[in-house]
């Protein structure tokens, strides 16, 4: 009840239960993140962006926790898509920096810095404002093909480039492979709201649709790239990429494929763009405090010249 009269207030038209999924996957992501990047950094340099890589990991315990963490929240996020807008669930989703820096303190065996509180602080302030001003509702259930296939298009693009750029450039692959998969994460989220919504007419209707085949492999794929930046350095170069370029690009897909609720009226497009730098600059001071993320020694297996960037310079979700 407390919940939905603080939704009403906002002007949010959602369930209570989308903020109470959406906040229960963000608490998920935050495990997976923290137990994967531990479990992927500890892997030979040349398995990165090679299929190899998954091989590897699983045989590592503390990837396979992580993936059952992932997989709760992914569980999370598609049922509160079934009912709620991108726009909402999304920058609720990127409060899980708030619950990965605790996370990775404990398994770090350290204390939180003041840039990792003031990080956290930022991000929820951003949160806030953009759901105020947006006052984010759902909108139609099906996109029109031709949508989908400039979407489509354009993720493969960005996606692509970026793992070509990442191979020649080793000092910035973390980066590059972070923002590839944050991309594909936000391409895959749109894709399960689709597919979420298909079973409003049964399982039948899902099985004959193409989207949740397609949600299958860009998952896979957006894996492989998430491990393989984890694998190429510190969490500090790749997951704030990551973490900022998913609830971005599935923000922008909710309101062009969906025609998503976002309030245009006023000044609120310009609070809407000003609290996603906000949240966007948390995310960053948070994830590169130099106190919460020691500098890491480069991987003797690692090609030459391609040694670890966190060690050459002194990620969540």
């Amino acid at each position: 009840m407390a919940v939905g009269s603080t939704l009403g207030e906002l002007g949010l038209s959602a369930p209570p239960s989308v903020v109470v999924l959406s906040l229960a996957g963000a608490l998920f992501y935050a495990l997976a993140s923290a137990l994967q990047h531990q479990a992927a950094s500890d892997q030979p340099g040349e398995l990165s962006v090679h299929a190899g890589l998954l091989f590897r990991l699983m045989h590592e315990p503390r990837w396979l926790l992580g993936n059952g963490a992932d997989a709760a929240g992914y569980l999370c996020q598609f049922l509160a898509l079934r009912r709620g807008s991108q726009a909402l669930v999304q920058p609720l989703l990127l409060s899980g920096l708030v619950f990965a820096l605790p996370a990775g303190a404990i398994l770090e065996h350290r204390r939180l810095s003041r840039p990792d509180w003031l990080g956290a602080l930022i991000v929820v302030l951003g949160i806030s404002g953009f759901l105020v001003a947006a006052r984010p509702g759902p909108g139609h259930p099906q996109a029109s093909l031709a949508g989908w296939v400039v979407v489509s298009v354009l993720v493969g693009l960005i996606t692509g480039a970026a793992v070509v750029v990442a191979r020649r450039s080793p000092r910035h692959r973390a980066i590059l492979l972070g923002l590839g998969a944050g991309v594909l994460y936000g391409y895959t989220s749109a894709l399960a709201e689709r597919t979420g919504r298909l079973f409003d007419q049964g399982v039948f209707a899902v099985l004959t649709s193409w989207t949740p085949y397609v949600l299958v492999v860009a998952g896979v794929v957006g894996m492989l790239l998430a491990q393989s930046a984890f694998q190429a350095g510190d969490l500090r170069f790749s997951l704030p990429v990551l973490t900022v370029a998913e609830p971005l690009v599935a923000i922008a897909m909710g309101r062009f494929l969906f025609g998503e609720h976002l309030a245009a009226h006023g000044l609120s497009p310009l609070v809407e763009a000003l609290s996603l730098v906000v949240m966007t600059a948390g995310v960053f001071l948070a994830a590169r405090s130099p106190e919460g993320h020691p500098e890491e020694p480069a991987r003797p297996m690692a090609p030459s010249g391609e040694g670890d960037a966190g060690a050459t310079v002194a990620r969540e979700p």
